[in-house]
Order: structure tokens, then sequence, then C-alpha cells
């Protein structure tokens, strides 16, 4: 039996490094597809880009090793039926309980493996993406300024500089147009500017020295100029920076003790605490998938025809696209009160291991290891 499991942990392991890395390669290429406006910007550097991977690996590996293990499960165990070899084994008194022994032992270290990352790792790195890409902004701006030049890449803002010193050295003759409250938009001459960052990245800070500001009113004729000697301007709270960062996720952000101290905070001040709670519980509902898809996997690999090959992989797809969808649909279920958080965090795999317990079965009482 050792020698079994060793040869079935083979056929399993192989295919999952392949899908596990296509998974990643592909989860990146979109995800850096969405944030082109920033990452390819004119102060991205590649040490800016290895952070990025770096920060979001975790995250992508929570995301990728579901599907990537169901997948590996109809590759690794289908083979063995295309080759005949599970009808070998069926001859020699193997039963597709024990084929189920190696799938079902690999599941559970990836959800063991999950949960530590979505407790720890996974955190970390999204905190450190949304730092990240705020800094890139940031840079960006200060190296897409130009000299005689209108920018206007930021919300309901216009900035001019007669003259931009190089390397981040800071604007000359600054003319700046603020029209984010449209009822009394500002229009502010320096004579010098640079732009900073603000904490965590939540904000781009323009400063501004030697200058004035002009305060129109649009329901009035009124007008006012105010002198000053240094000014600071903070862009992107609620604006275009946030807007532009589209790798924020707040909740996904916190540990599951956060979450907890979250909701009970939440709690105290009387509001609903089910939005923290309901992200802790589906982090662990998405954690435990491996298992869930391992009960479900291996009846769909083992007893498939042959001829079915491509229908084998569309119904592996299908069946994660259902587990997503119904995941999601629970998740809001619990958000709203209908469902308690913890039966709709783990919900779709409680039906998938009942739906995979039975195809088990079936498989088992018919003998059909093909």
């Amino acid at each position: 039996m050792k020698l079994l499991a060793r040869y079935l942990l083979k056929e399993l392991l192989v295919p999952l490094g392949v899908w596990v890395a296509f998974m990643f390669l592909l989860l990146f290429v979109m995800q850096f597809l969405r944030g082109t406006d920033v990452l390819l910007g004119s102060a991205v550097t590649l040490g800016d880009l290895g952070r990025l991977i770096a920060y979001l690996a975790p995250h992508f590996l929570v995301m990728a090793l579901p599907i990537a293990f169901l997948l590996a499960i109809l590759l690794g165990l289908g083979r063995l039926g295309e080759d005949r070899e599970l009808t070998s084994l069926q001859a020699l008194g193997i039963s597709p309980l024990q084929l189920l022994a190696a799938p079902l032992g690999v599941g559970l270290a990836l959800s063991a493996f999950m949960v530590l990352l979505t407790s720890t790792v996974e955190p970390w790195g999204l905190t450190g993406v949304k730092d990240l890409v705020g800094e890139v902004i940031q840079k960006n701006v200060a190296g897409d300024v130009k000299s005689g030049v209108f920018y206007e890449d930021l919300s309901d803002l216009t900035l001019y500089a007669q003259k931009v010193a190089p390397k981040g050295g800071g604007w000359t003759n600054v003319l700046l147009h603020d029209d984010r409250d449209p009822s009394s938009p500002l229009l502010v001459l320096a004579h010098k500017g640079s732009v900073g960052t603000s904490e965590r990245g939540e904000a781009l800070r323009i400063e501004l020295r030697e200058g004035e500001v002009h305060r129109a009113n649009r329901s009035s004729v009124d007008a006012s100029v105010v002198a000053f000697e240094k000014a600071e301007i903070n862009v992107g709270l609620g604006g275009s920076l946030s807007r532009r960062n589209r790798f924020r996720s707040p909740k996904e952000e916190l540990t599951p003790v956060e979450l907890v101290a979250a909701a009970k905070d939440a709690e105290e001040r009387r509001e609903d605490p089910r939005p923290f709670l309901m992200a802790l519980h589906s982090r662990l509902g998405n954690a435990v998938a491996p298992v869930a898809f391992a009960l479900l996997g291996t009846p769909l690999a083992i007893g498939r025809r042959q001829a079915g090959r491509a229908w084998g992989y569309l119904l592996t797809l299908g069946g994660y696209v259902l587990y997503y969808l119904l995941s999601r649909a629970f998740e809001q279920m619990g958000q709203k009160g209908q469902l308690p958080v913890l039966l709709a965090g783990q919900l779709a795999n409680v039906l998938f291991m009942a739906v995979g317990a039975f195809a088990l079965y079936r498989v088992t009482r018919s003998g059909t290891v093909r």
C-alpha cells in the first residue's frame, strides 16, 4: 500500500505543480492588465515589480490551489484510467475508497497550508501591495508632470508647472486648479511646488510655497484671495488615487484575529459585525475547498470514460465555477442574516462533499473504474 500511495502522490503532485504555476501566471497577468495605468508608469522599476510579485504571491496561491488541485486529480487519476492502470488495480482488489486516500491526504495538507497563508502572509502581502501601489502612483505623478504641459490625470484637478527640475527636484511657477467642490473652485498660484507622500499611501500630498489662493463662488459674484507662505493639498482620499489603486481589499488585509476584533468593536458600537465574521468564515471555507474537491474529483476521474476527456475537463471547470457562484451567494446570504455565518462559509463545501460522497458510492457499487 505504501508503494501505491507514493505512486498516486507522484501522479497528483506533478500536475498539481504545473497547474499551480499556470494559474499563478494567469492570475498575475490578469491583475497586471487591470493595473497597467499604474504598473507601466514612468517611475516603475523592476524592483517595484519584484516587490509586487512577492506581495501578491500568497494571495494568488490561495486562489490557484483549489482549482489547480481539482484539475490535477482529473489529469493524474484520469491518466491511470486511460492507461488501464485503474482496471489492473481493481483486479488486484484495490477499491475506489483506497484510491481516495492519496487525494484526500493531499487535500488536507493543502487546506492546512491555505489556513496558514490566509492567517499570516496573505494579509501582510495585501497590505504591502496597497502601500506599494500607492507609492508607485505618487512616483508616477511626480514623474509625469512635465515642464509647460498641463497634467490632468488627477480627478477634478489640473496641474501646470512652468519648469520641472529633474529627478523630483520640484516645480517652479505652479498653477493648480481644484474643481473637486464645483460650487467653490480654487485656483492656486505658487512660486515653488513639489509632490510628497502621505502616511500609508492614502493620499498624494502636493506642497506649495510662496503663493496665493483664488476662491470663486459660483452662486454669487463674490471671490476671495488668500496669500500663503506654505500650503499642502491632499489628493486621493476617496478620489482618483483610490480608484486607480485596484489592488485594495481591506477585509483581506486583516488577519483572523483582527477580523474577530473588528467584529467585537462593531458590536460595541452597535453596528453590524456580520461583514467581518462572514469574511473570516468565507476565508476558512475557501481553505477547506481542497478537501471537498478531493471527494468530488476522485470519483469523477476514476469513473469517467476514456473518450470523455474533454468532457471531463469541461465538467471540472464547470464544477469550480458552480462552487465559486455558490460560495458568493451563500456569503451574501450570511451578510444579510439569512444564514448563520458559520454555515454560509462552509455550505458550498458541504454540498460538494455530499455530491462527491454520492458519486464515490455509485462508483464503488458499480465497480466502474475505467
